[in-house]
């Protein structure tokens, strides 16, 4: 009798029973079963044996398999690809599963959240439940556009990683916008360390067309980050494939940065003033005095009434003489290249009105103060005045102004130069991309002797070279969708595309042209960081460079007990939040069938099996 009951109850175990509760998750046709699995780089880092990407999707296979035959699913993912958004069966969710990559961009996790919830209502199901397998950084776990809805279970599956130290190449920067030819400049680069060790000497790389051109090391202080520069020389004049690059283990992805450098022959200056009887006014041509001739500067004049939008989008700098009246429609275009990395220069006298921008870079003027002042104060601390200054002594020769117009300041606007009685003389302000500079006077002897002053040249080359307005030396995956190819001549006819070096990826961008500015937008990811050719109709046009997010690169995460409450808090309806680590060496090896079941009996069968058993040999052994 011992011996059946041993039989029977493990063979009723292995059928896992289970009692029916109302609060478990649903396991009918009317409730959504989604699987989140988190593709993004940071899941390539190893939990064991195997990366954490990996021990997901081998749990949600296993999931999936356990669950209702009639089950219909979905498979939400970083890269949101169309195809596993629709309501499948099991066949094609194992299919889809199996087919999973990782290299996706990061996403929040509010974004896969009201995903859900849109599909659970386009597609009239009650209710639906979200397994979700992340890492759940810090930084994907933003609530500012959570939808709650109350029919949406969350079961969550947070994965750690037994390597969480990383070093990774943060940022990197020219210390001079302006490249040219055979030219000395320098990189800078931010390496970020996130160990609780200190590094020392690790070496970085700079190389131009997969040739190493300079090398330095770097110390860093554990938990933070350092600057490391470099100089190079670039010898000719086309897009040059450029990458920073150190070497650190296990986390790989974050370790180079893609960038293109592109040397531009000059600079284009253009002067906006008008003529008078059809001839440029020599009275007003300090410009022209310092920049014609210059072999880095292609100066320009344009007349305020017949206006070459073509020569503003390829300046980089422009100069809205003080005699120029321009209607609001130019002054909108002059912000538009602002915002694209521009550098802006606008001049005052009496007649000028250039209120439209003054509003909108957060400007009041006031007044004309027609007593004689003298520059007091020089914010040379100000990353502007750079190579400006080696020192100004205290009883520097300042230059002076006979008239200006007071302005009000807003706090969108920096004073980098004011005058005696605390007016400002030059103003700045970061638009977008580029920057607006407002003088509140101008160069004219009558008004002021900036223009004999030894200021006057520094501070116009400075202008200058800080004008961008040109493609950006690189983008970021996910988070760039839109590039200016202002670089690109472009018809409405002409076919443009993006192609990976290797030719095996291939796009068709959308092309618009607003506010006299050509875009590319990317209505889907790119596979892969690295190098892509931008061509028209079949012609090489350009190279821009792609890097992965280094958001990815933060080892912060959220622990089981912190992510519950953070999710509790913002009225997520969690069922459970599981550990894989811890249920990987379960007997049953099947904890997600109990989450399904809710309250699993099995176990009561396996004591009463064990029972049996020992009853069975203590009779063998002791019965008389």
């Amino acid at each position: 009798m011992a011996r059946m009951l041993f039989i029977a109850a493990l063979v009723i175990a292995f059928a896992y029973p289970y009692k029916k509760d109302n609060n478990a998750i649903n396991n009918n046709v009317d409730n959504l079963i989604a699987v989140y699995i988190d593709n993004s780089m940071s899941m390539q880092a190893h939990s064991s044996e195997k990366t954490l990407f990996e021990d997901s999707r081998s749990s949600a296979l296993k999931l999936v398999e356990n669950l209702n035959q009639a089950q219909k699913y979905i498979l939400l993912s970083n890269d949101r690809d169309p195809k596993n958004e629709y309501p499948m069966n099991k066949d094609e969710m194992l299919l889809r599963l199996n087919e999973m990559k990782v290299e996706a961009a990061p996403i929040l996790f509010e974004d896969i959240y009201n995903s859900l919830a849109f599909i659970k209502k386009k597609n009239n199901f009650k209710s639906a439940t979200l397994f979700a397998y992340s890492d759940f950084q810090k930084n994907i776990m933003n609530f500012n556009e959570l939808k709650n809805d109350s029919t949406i279970q969350v079961v969550a599956f947070p994965l750690k990683s037994d390597f969480q130290n990383n070093i990774y190449i943060d940022s990197v920067w020219l210390q001079s916008p302006v490249l040219q030819k055979n030219m000395t400049n320098e990189l800078n680069a931010r390496i970020v360390n996130e160990t609780s060790n200190d590094i020392k000497g690790i070496p970085v790389d700079f190389s131009l067309d997969d040739n190493i051109v300079a090398y330095t090391t770097c110390d860093i202080n554990a938990n933070s980050f350092a600057d490391v520069n470099m100089q190079f020389v670039v010898d000719n004049e086309v897009d040059i494939k450029a990458q920073v690059a150190i070497k650190d283990s296990p986390i790989t992805f974050d370790d180079e940065y893609n960038l293109v450098l592109k040397v531009r022959p000059s600079i284009n200056v253009v002067e906006i003033k008008p003529t008078a009887n059809g001839q440029w006014s020599t009275a007003n041509g300090y410009l022209e005095l310092l920049f014609d001739g210059d072999a880095l500067i292609n100066y320009q004049t344009m007349n305020p009434y017949n206006i070459d939008q073509q020569i503003v989008n390829n300046a980089q700098m422009i100069v809205v003489n003080e005699k120029a009246n321009i209607n609001e429609t130019m002054q909108q275009s002059l912000l538009d290249f602002a915002s694209q990395g521009g550098t802006l220069l606008l001049l005052n006298d009496e007649n000028t009105d250039n209120s439209y921008i003054y509003n909108n870079i957060g400007l009041n003027p006031t007044y004309w103060d027609e007593n004689k002042n003298r520059v007091e104060y020089i914010a040379r601390r100000n990353s502007f005045f750079d190579d400006i200054f080696v020192k100004l002594p205290d009883n520097a020769d300042l230059p002076f102004v006979n008239k200006h117009l007071h302005f009000n300041i807003g706090k969108n606007v920096l004073n980098v130069i004011s005058l005696q009685n605390g007016n400002p003389l030059l103003m700045m302000s970061n638009y977008e991309k580029g920057k607006i500079f407002v003088m509140s006077t101008n160069f004219n002897s009558e008004y002021s002797d900036l223009s004999n002053h030894a200021l006057f040249v520094p501070l116009m080359y400075k202008m200058a070279l800080m004008g961008g307005n040109a493609m950006d030396f690189a983008y970021t995956l996910g988070e760039d969708k839109m590039l200016n190819i202002n670089d690109v001549s472009y018809q409405y006819d002409d076919k443009l595309s993006l192609k990976s070096e290797n030719g095996m990826y291939e796009m068709l961008p959308l092309v618009e042209k607003k506010n006299n500015q050509n875009y590319l937008y990317f209505f889907e990811d790119l596979p892969s960081a690295g190098f892509y050719d931008i061509y028209k109709n079949e012609d090489y046009v350009t190279t821009v460079a792609w890097n992965d997010s280094r958001k990815e690169s933060q080892m912060s995460f959220f622990e089981k007990d912190e992510l519950y409450k953070l999710l509790k808090d913002n009225n997520i309806n969690v069922f459970a939040m599981i550990d894989l680590a811890e249920t990987q060496n379960k007997a049953s090896d099947d904890v997600l069938e109990i989450i399904v079941k809710d309250v699993a009996v099995w176990k009561i069968f396996v004591v009463i099996a064990l029972i049996s058993l020992l009853i069975e040999i203590l009779i063998l052994r002791f019965w008389k």
